[in-house]
This record gives C-alpha cells, structure tokens and sequence, in this order.
C-alpha cells in the first residue's frame, strides 16, 4: 500500500510580515559588440525630447564600441530591442533640421557599416483629416503616433517644399522618399492585425515610463484644435488661456474610456525644410501632398543617407497655437511604438543582412545552407538583387549545379555573354575560358551565384576516374573583384565550400511567411488573408517552409481553392496531404532541371542518404514511425559503433531533417542530459509517405513497437527521467492502425500504463487502460487473468480520481470473476477483496470496508500465513479502516503488531516496513502524540534517504509527513523551510500536476497559513486548487479539500462574503459527490 500524505489545515493566526526584492536594470554584465554588429538605427533627432524613451526601451544598454572620431564626431548610444543590436543617435541640443539630420546619419552609417533598417523617431505636428467619422479615435489627436505608410502604393515621405509652380497657380509636389525597408513595412502589417486582434503589448511598453513623470498624459481637456484660420493670442506657452474658445473645431472628442488606448495611424508623413506654425499653410500641406497626417523636418536629411521609417508622436497641430505640452508625451509614444513593432522582426532575418554584407566585400566566398525548399536560392536572389542597387555595374551570373551539365552550359551561357574569343569553338574548354575571363581584374566586379551544391560529388570529383580532367570547383574563378555564393541543403557541404563563412538558414519567421503568402496568392484570393487564424493555422501546418507555401499557393490559385479546404485536405489525411506536397508547379526563380514539388526534393536527398550512410537512413525511418518530437538517443535501434551513430546523426542534422535540442537543467547551469532530436514536419510525413510508396512501412512501424516493448519498463522509480520520454512515443505507435501485432500492442499498453499510474498520471492510465481492455478481452478472453488485472487497474486509476462509485462497480465486477476463476481462497482473489474494501472506503462506507477488510485477512492468514507479505499488507489496511473511523488505539495497536512482524519478515530497511512506520506514525499524530509521532519520522526519513535516495517520491512522501508533524507542535518555521525543500524536490521527480505536488503545495499553504502569511498561503491555495481542478476535476474530495482551505484563507483575511460563496459551493459538491451522511 502506498504511504498517504495528510493534508492539514490548522488555524492558528499569527503576524504577516515580508521583504521585498529590488532588480537594478543593469545589473547584468555588459557584452562587447563591435561596429560591425549592429544593423538597426534609431535616429532621435531632438536630443532632449527624445533620445530619453529611446534609451527607457533598449533591454539592455551596451558600451559604445571603439570608434574614429576625428572623422565622426557623434555620440552613439547602443543596446539591444528583442536580439536586435541597435545603436541610437540624436542630433546636437538645438541642431535639428534635414541639414543636421543628414550630417549626423551620413557618419552613423559609416561608423556602423552594417546598418540594414534605419528608423526615425521623434515629434512631429499633426494634420488633422478634413473628413472623419463619428469615432474620435478615427482623426489625428495629441498623443496619437503616425507612421509613415506605404501601404496604398504611393510614398509613404513626400517633401512638400520641393516641386513646380504651374501657370494656373498650382504647385506640383515632385520630390518623395525611398520607401522603408521591406522589412519594416512587413512588420508594419503584422502589427496592424495584431492590434485589431488585441495581441499586441503597448501597455507592457509603456510601462518602461512610468517612473518619469514627464511622459504622462497631459489629459484631453489640454488637447486644443483650433480653426485654421485663426491664430493664436498671447504669448508662446500661455496654454492658450487668451484664445477664443469659440474658435475651435467641432469634433468628436475623446473620452476617459478612451485614455488608456494606444492610437497610432497609418499615412504619409510631410517633410520640409523649416517649422510650420501656420494652421492654413498646414492643410495647404496636407492637400498636395495627397492627404499627409503628419509633417516634420528630418526625415528628408536621414533619406539622403539611407532610406528610413518615419514614427512621429503628434505634440501639436503645426499652427501658431504650438506649445510644449504634449511633447514629451507624444516622444514617449512614438517610441513605445518603435519597440513594439520591432518585436515583430525575428532576429533571424538578420540572415539577409548578413548575406548584403558579405556580397559587399569583394573575394568573397559565402555558402547559405538549409532543408530543401527553405528559400536558399529565393534568399540568395533577393540579396543579388540588393547588392546590385549598391553596385550597379556589378555584373552577376547565376550557375546551377544540378548537374555536371547544368555547370558547363552555365558557363557556356556566360562566355556567350560575354563574348569570349573561341567560345563558339567546340574544341576549347568552355569553362576554362570562362574562369580565366572573371579572374582577370580588369573585367572589374563580378557576383557568382553556384545554386544547388548539393552532391559535393559533382564539383569535387573529376568526369571519369582515372582520367587527367580537372574537379569543376578548379574553374571557379580568383578575382580580388569577385564573389561567388554557394546555396546547398548540407552543412558539411557549405564548410567544404566556403570554411567557416557560412550561414544557416531555417524555417521562415511568421512575417515572412505571411508576405511570401501574400506575394503569391491571386489578387482574388487576397481576401482570404484576413482570416488570421486560418492563415496561422495554414502557415504551421507547412512548417513556414518557403517552397510549401510557394507549392499551396500555386495549387489555390490553380484550383481556385481556399486556404481552408487546402489546410483540411491536408489534415484530413496523411496520403493526402503529401499528394499536395507532390503537386508539380511551376516558380520562374527555380532552374527548370530542379524538381519542384517539395516532398519530390527530399526523396532525391533521401536517396543520397540511403547510398551514403545506412545507418543514418535507419535512424530516418525509426524517427518517421514516432511523434517525432523529444527523440531520445537512447531509443534509436541500436547497431554500429559509437563514432557511426554520432556520423549517422550528423548527417540528419546536416540535410536538416533533424535538429538536437538542448534542454537547460534545474539550477540554471547549461547541463546537458541525454541527447534528443526532433525531426522536421514535413520531412517527417514525407519519409512516412516514402515508406508506405515502398510497401516498407508496416515493417518499420512494428520494429519500432518492439523496441519500445524492450524498453518501456512496467513502471518503477529506476531510470525514471529516461522512460518517462519513451511514453509519448509508444503511446503514439501503439495507436498505430498499420499494427497488426495484437500481443505486442498490448503488451506495450499494458507498459504505458504501469508507467502512466506510477507517475500518477491517472487520467491518461484511464485512457490507456480503456484501449487496452477491448483487445485484452477480445484476444484473451474476459476470465483471462491478464484481462482481470487490467480491470484491477482501471477501477484504480478511477479511485485515484475520485471516480468511487464507477470503481467500486469495477471491482465488484473484478472480484466475482475472479472469484469463478480462482476461487474465494486465491490470493489474487484476496487482492480483488482488498482493492474493493479499499474503494468502499474512499467512499466513506467505513464500516462495510472494515468488514471486508476483516474477512479479506482471515483468509490471507488461513491461506499464506500470518508472516506473508501480502497479510501484512491486508492487517496495514486493515489499521488503516480503523483510523478511518477514529479508532486509534486499536489501529495503532495493529500497526505496531504488523511493524514488528514485517521487520523480522522483511528487514527494517525494507520498503514496506518504512510504509507501515509511517503509518504508524500518523495514527499517533492522530492521537496527538506528536512527538514520538517527529521522532519516527526523522527515523524513517533516514532510512528513506538510505534505501531509495533523497528523489525518491516515498522519501518525499516522508519529508511532507515530517513537516506536518513539526507544524503540529507550532514549530511552524522548521515546517514551513521543509515544506518548500520538500516542493522544489517533487515538481523536479514528478511534475507540478502529480498529486502528491499538489497535497504538498496545499499543505505548504497550509504552514503560511498558520505563520499568519495569509496573502501568500490564499495565493498559494488558489494555485493549487486551480491544478486540482484541470487534474482531478471540480468535484473530486481532493479539489473540495482545497476549496475549503482557500475559503478559511479568505476568511482570515475578512474576505467574508467570497469566502461564504466558496463554502456554500464546496458543501453542495461534497454532498453530491460523497452523500449527506459521509463523515468530514
């Protein structure tokens, strides 16, 4: 029998007190970062408004790293926003303006060459729309933040002073900005749906300003917008206290409700050359210049430099009625706004920027690596592209290596191009031609782009073996001028190409992937987008895989389907889904002998494994057949030598179709336990569909099943931290339809539920156990004795839920068949009696069990022996129904008579002596004898240490009854520091949902409680009956158990009337679940 935790609830008050913990902001060592490691700009022209909230939303501030000054005379501020390296800069005190601004930027982007996105942030005035709907937050307000927008096509910049005055008198705008970077502006759009979608964490932002005093609303009676035509009375900064009132707009005005909302509009933004104070001259401006929110004076002077995104706080309307109120505020805002929308940009775009760098510097080799259809080639395009718009007279040249052909007309293309005497000679190495072409410097800058390196094989290896022909990597050519960018799916492939200047690329981040959609949808399935659960659902299911969405999109278009039916086919069914991922397409930014569809790439790399490393394919299959997720080391079928499977795994790991993950241990430390691996998606269900194509499937599958029939134990504390990661997956393949081994499937059920009830999983033991019994009984029989100890164990598991009544129905069951099977006198008879005293007592039907109990040992006694094991168990129980009652000393006297016959039985070391002991402990705690009660506690818990080790649950089990003991005796300090080494040691064993973490939480509650810590112990209750309630369920005794305690909690806090609801709510539960008359 197990060892029970008692859960007290004393009521003792005493004094709360408690300290408090300070956190000082940069307490954290400060990292290092060179020039070259920032790639965001935040430029804050007005230093003494805005360089402040810049600085309050960088996570953590760096030194500024060494720079040239006598050619930059700056001072740079730099830090980190969501991984991002960013340096901030704001103009000098009083020098602002496009001059100022285009002075400091110009030095910026050269001190910090790696600069890919620039953001200008800061004040600006606002232009208030000349048409608005009945909604205030629809028109531009004081506080409000404007973000330049290019969203209608138009630019999202125009300066409004630059353009042609024309013979009718008008004045046509002609000069605009450089859109922002794209990917800015793809942030910009995730952002917009998060805010409808009320996901986005302003809020959290804004708290960054609280404790300056400077940033807080001035309040909407401050928010003044007088008729343009009217100009303002008395002097700059009298708040307007001499202007007509009369004189301002009619408008819907804002309200308290709408205080604490973060109002930010999307729009173009003027810029000039000098202040507008002139409320005419300001909606002149927002005429031609197509209907601008907003106009400023920087942004022209950072564009010069590098294109930018403009955020503008609103601290006035550009008219004579400006004053310095609202500017701290608005500079506030605006920059809360920049470190929310930046948090919308994955760190790991930075890859492109990475690659624009390397491009940029000549004689340079890159290799970008990645799973087939991540976007190697889209990528390397992309930053072609770019890099062309930095060097124009660059030229570029594009060689795929699908094969040796594919190389050589490349190059004949090439010397073609570029009109090379002899090209046309087919007598001539074309190649070498070509090679001695780029690696003369007097051709200038050139650009190579090898795509598909895939097999290593066709660059490093000669045509024929034995023969004189060189590698065709000996005719990439040298060029101080040249670059050339490798793409491949292997890692081990890029080093052998490129050394150690190699990037990796992943799955896309949410942004990308939701533009990539956008890009390649018809403009009639546009619409479609705005369903933002279905195009988050749509983009997991592919695993934000480029060419998986590229693949979707075009089989949408082409069906003229929907991202909803396309997402059901797919989960619908496995066969299916790689139908889809099967469908040819055609993509212009693919080479025509390149295979298209994505599961048709992986195959051609699935056969590169088979022919290169066996084991590496064995390992391929065996992770297909489980979940694919947390694949322990230690679970892969064994075979080949240590250093094979470290090179088996390496290979996965470098085609990417696996990735180890690293899990940090308790106590902060990077230790690393066993090594696990989770397998891609898609490569997952492809491989599955690979093995099905090959009729290999079945056999796979079943091997699996065997090997976790080998590994998975029946449950034991032994190597818990290992099989406890074996569960999901042999759940998963015994769920299997394609097994058609019945004995092994339920073999390995009736492992996963040992483990599942040893780790008091009980629920999923439930689930287990009602699969595994339709099959037991199908295949064995009802009276098979495996069939009725699986029943045995369902009727448990339901006890341990609180389930009684159907529990004690299933042992009646149980024991009237075992009862025709065995005989009355069997002894799993006897355990069937046993289990069903024990049911009726959870009931409460104490004195029903007690008579069981009695008969179930005159048996055991007649049959085994009064020095068997299983009487011994049979009298514990027995004491046990006797406590139930309140008959101690006579419970206590049998648990005395069992102690000592089990200590000659078994040993006093033994496991179920240390059980009875403490047993017999808590029948003299019930007696009030406390201290005898600590002193075989401590006795025992020795012995628990000793036998089983400190992580041991029945060690815990002993520490928790310890600290209650101590707590008895008012020594509620001593219990209290038990109770939580005992709770930091059981969530590290058994989790925080196992329900002996849950009694030692609530009794932990219990002895803060009692120490007069009542905010802290109704927290802690609330927590733990929270858990109770998603484990056990709302009406279990164990969930009313806490109920009550939070009730007593909140009342000893005068928290009378929630505490009244809570007991009124407990009283009617316990009465439905365990009737009028069961003893509390």
């Amino acid at each position: 029998m197990e060892t029970q935790l008692k859960e007290d609830s004393s009521d003792n008050l005493k004094d709360h007190t408690g300290t408090a913990r300070l956190h000082d902001r940069y307490g954290n060592e400060f990292k290092q970062l060179s020039c070259n490691d920032y790639h965001i700009a935040w430029v804050c022209p007005v230093a003494d408004i805005e360089l402040l909230p810049a600085r309050l939303m960088l996570d953590e501030e760096y030194p500024t790293p060494p720079y040239n000054t006598y050619y930059d005379e700056n001072t740079y501020i730099c830090g980190t926003i969501n991984g991002h390296a960013v340096v901030v800069a704001a103009c000098p005190q009083g020098e602002t303006g496009n001059v100022n601004a285009g002075r400091l930027t110009g030095s910026m982007f050269k001190t910090f060459p790696n600069i890919r996105m620039a953001v200008l942030v800061g004040i600006g005035g606002g232009i208030p729309r000349p048409h608005v709907s009945g909604n205030p937050l629809d028109d531009i307000h004081l506080g409000d933040v404007v973000v330049g927008w290019p969203g209608d096509g138009k630019p999202a910049c125009i300066y409004h002073d630059r353009g042609k005055s024309k013979i009718n008198g008008q004045f046509e705008v002609v000069g605009t900005m450089q859109n922002p970077d794209w990917r800015l502006t793809n942030a910009l759009s995730i952002l917009v749906s998060d805010h409808k979608l009320r996901r986005t964490r302003f809020h959290d932002q804004l708290a960054r300003l609280r404790d300056f005093d400077e940033f807080t609303q001035p309040g909407f009676d401050q928010d003044r917008l007088f008729k343009a035509a009217y100009c303002h009375v008395g002097k700059y900064g009298s708040n307007c206290a001499a202007c007509d009132q009369n004189e301002l707009v009619q408008r819907p005005q804002r309200t308290t409700n709408d205080k604490n909302k973060f109002v930010f509009h999307l729009g173009r933004i003027a810029t000039g050359n000098a202040v507008v104070q002139n409320g005419e001259e300001r909606d002149r401006i927002s005429a031609k210049c197509d209907g601008a929110l907003c106009v400023e004076m920087e942004a022209a002077g950072v564009d010069v430099n590098r294109r930018c995104l403009v955020i503008r706080g609103i601290s006035d309307y550009a008219d004579s009625h400006k004053n310095d109120v609202w500017r701290s505020h608005a500079a506030g805002n605006a920059a809360v706004f920049t470190r929310e929308l930046l948090s919308r940009i994955q760190p790991g775009t930075v890859e492109t920027m990475e690659i624009e760098v390397a491009l940029s510097t000549d004689s340079q080799r890159l290799a970008i690596y990645g799973l087939g259809g991540c976007g190697k080639s889209a990528l390397a395009l992309e930053s072609v592209y770019r890099a062309r718009e930095q060097l124009p007279a660059r030229a570029i040249f594009w060689v795929p290596v699908v094969s040796r052909e594919t190389f050589e007309q490349a190059y004949r293309e090439i010397g073609t191009l570029l009109r090379i005497p002899g090209i046309a000679d087919g007598k001539v190495d074309v190649k070498r031609l070509v090679r001695e072409k780029l690696s003369d410097e007097r051709f200038g800058g050139w650009l190579m782009i090898v795509d598909n390196a895939d097999d290593v094989t066709i660059l490093f290896d000669s045509r024929e073996v034995n023969t004189a022909a060189d590698p065709l990597i000996d005719y990439l050519p040298h060029s101080r001028k040249g670059s050339i960018v490798f793409t491949t799916r292997t890692r081990a492939a890029a080093i052998d190409l490129a050394g150690n200047n190699v990037i990796e690329l992943g799955e896309l981040s949410e942004v990308e992937a939701k533009e990539l959609l956008r890009t390649r949808l018809l403009p009639k399935h546009q619409h479609q987008l705005e369903d933002e659960k279905v195009v988050d659902l749509f983009l997991k299911m592919l695993a934000f895989l480029a060419l998986a969405i590229v693949q979707a999109a075009a089989f949408i278009n082409k069906a003229n389907s929907t991202l909803s039916d396309y997402t059901s086919i797919y989960r619908d069914r496995e066969k299916d889904a790689i139908d889809l991922l099967s469908k040819e397409f055609h993509d212009q930014g693919r080479h025509q002998n390149t295979k298209n569809p994505v599961a048709t790439t992986w195959y051609i790399s699935f056969g590169h494994i088979q022919s290169q490393n066996a084991l590496a394919a064995e390992y391929l299959y065996f992770m297909a057949c489980t979940t694919g997720e947390n694949i322990p080391a230690s679970l892969l079928l064994p075979g080949g030598s240590e250093l094979e499977a470290v090179e088996a795994i390496g290979m996965l790991d470098a085609y990417a179709f696996v990735t180890e993950r690293r899990e940090k241990q308790a106590g902060g430390e990077q230790q690393y336990q066993e090594r696990t691996f989770d397998m891609h998606r898609l490569v997952r269900l492809a491989t599955r569909n690979w093995l099905r194509e090959h009729s290999l499937w079945n056999m796979r599958a079943e091997k699996v099943l065997a090997r976790l029939v080998n590994v998975v134990p029946y449950g034991n504390h032994i190597k818990r931290e290992i099989w406890t990661a074996y569960l999901p997956h042999a759940i998963h393949v015994a769920g299997l339809p394609e097994i058609y081994n019945a004995n092994a499937r339920m073999l390995l059920l009736s492992r996963v539920e040992y483990c599942e009830r040893a780790l008091g999983h009980y629920k999923a033991a439930e689930h287990t156990l009602r699969q595994l019994l339709p099959q037991l009984v199908e295949v064995l029989g009802k009276e098979h004795p495996n069939t009725l100890t699986s029943m045995d164990h369902l009727a448990q598991a339901l006890s341990n839920q609180g389930k009684y009544v159907e529990a004690e129905k299933i042992h009646r069951e149980t024991l009237v068949l075992s009862v025709k099977v065995w005989g009355k006198e069997h002894p799993d008879t006897l355990v069937s009696m046993n289990n069903l005293a024990l049911a009726l007592g959870n009931q409460g039907k104490y004195v029903e069990a007690e008579k069981m109990h009695r008969e179930t040992l005159v048996l055991s006694v007649k049959v085994l022996g009064k020095e068997h094991p299983d009487t011994l168990t049979l009298m514990n129980n027995l004491a046990q129904a006797l406590s139930n009652q309140g008959k101690y000393v006579e419970a206590e006297k049998m648990y005395r008579e069992t102690l000592a016959l089990r200590v000659t039985v078994s040993g006093k070391e033994h496991p179920a002596t240390l059980t009875i002991m403490n047993n017999l402990a808590q029948a003299l705690s019930d007696q009030g004898k406390y201290m005898e009660a600590e002193k075989m506690y401590r006795e025992m818990l020795v012995l628990r240490v000793k036998v089983s080790g400190k992580e041991h649950l029945d060690t815990l089990r002993c520490m928790n009854n310890l600290a209650l003991a101590l707590g008895n005796q008012g020594k509620h300090v001593e219990a209290e520091k038990m109770h939580r080494e005992t709770l930091v040691l059981i969530v590290k064993v058994s989790g925080k949902e196992h329900l002996a973490t849950l009694a030692i939480m609530n009794n932990l509650a219990q002895a803060l409680s009692d120490q007069g810590k009542y905010v802290e112990a109704e927290k802690m209750h609330r927590e733990t009956l929270a858990l109770r309630v998603t484990v056990l369920g709302k009406e279990h005794p164990d969930t009313l158990v806490s109920m009550n305690n939070l009730a007593q909690a909140l009342s000893r806090q005068g928290k009378y009337v929630e505490a009244e609801k809570m007991h009124r709510e407990r009283v009617a539960l316990r009465v439905k679940v365990l009737g009028k008359e069961h003893r509390v």
